[in-house]
């Protein structure tokens, strides 16, 4: 699975409970009722567990996309990885930060789809 890294703090982070339906280790990255949400702890399949929706975190990047600050990111479940395609894929939030084309992460700012 997909991981990302919380880099706001937990503190500065803002959560929900949750029962994802498989088991999930510290930082990774799903899909839960239509929002990217990142697991701040170990947690059983189906068991209610802490997960980030608005944060900032540093998340895996599409290879050789170049992303500039402000551009919308979206979560592309199947490759585990972010870009900028809106077709078939979960809006995340906004990049703060320029990423080059070599670059293989990308820093972005995670907020729920209103």
């Amino acid at each position: 699975m997909a991981t990302a890294t919380i880099l706001s703090g937990v503190n500065k982070s803002r959560t929900l409970r949750y029962k994802h339906n498989a088991a999930v280790a510290v930082n990774d990255v799903i899909v839960g009722n239509g929002h990217v949400l990142v697991a701040l702890g170990d947690y059983a399949a189906n068991a209610e567990g802490v997960y980030a929706f608005r944060s900032r975190a540093s998340f895996p990047k599409e290879a050789a996309l170049a992303v500039t600050a402000g551009d919308k990111m979206y979560w592309v479940a199947a490759a585990g990885n972010a870009n900028k395609t809106a077709a078939g894929n979960t809006l995340m939030g906004i990049a703060v930060e320029d990423a080059a084309a070599a670059d293989t992460t990308v820093t972005v700012e995670l907020m729920e789809n209103k």
